[in-house]
């Protein structure tokens, strides 16, 4: 998941764009660009456990 997932980052932060534009909430898009974008150093590495792809998240920084 996280190997693939990533490259939708940008796509949710235009999602976020376009919400705000409309005068909506913006949370959600927000918070899932961050998500994926923790995982763009993971990017086509399908070997990845899940314990880390799940550590990145629980640590709240990209390493």
């Amino acid at each position: 998941m996280a190997s693939r997932a990533w490259r939708w980052a940008p796509e949710m932060d235009e999602v976020a764009d376009t919400l705000r534009a409309a005068d909506l909430p913006t949370d959600m898009a927000e918070s899932t660009a961050r998500v994926l974008a923790f995982w763009e150093q993971d990017e086509d590495r399908y070997d990845v456990p899940v314990a880390h792809t799940l550590s990145q998240l629980r640590s709240g920084r990209i390493t």
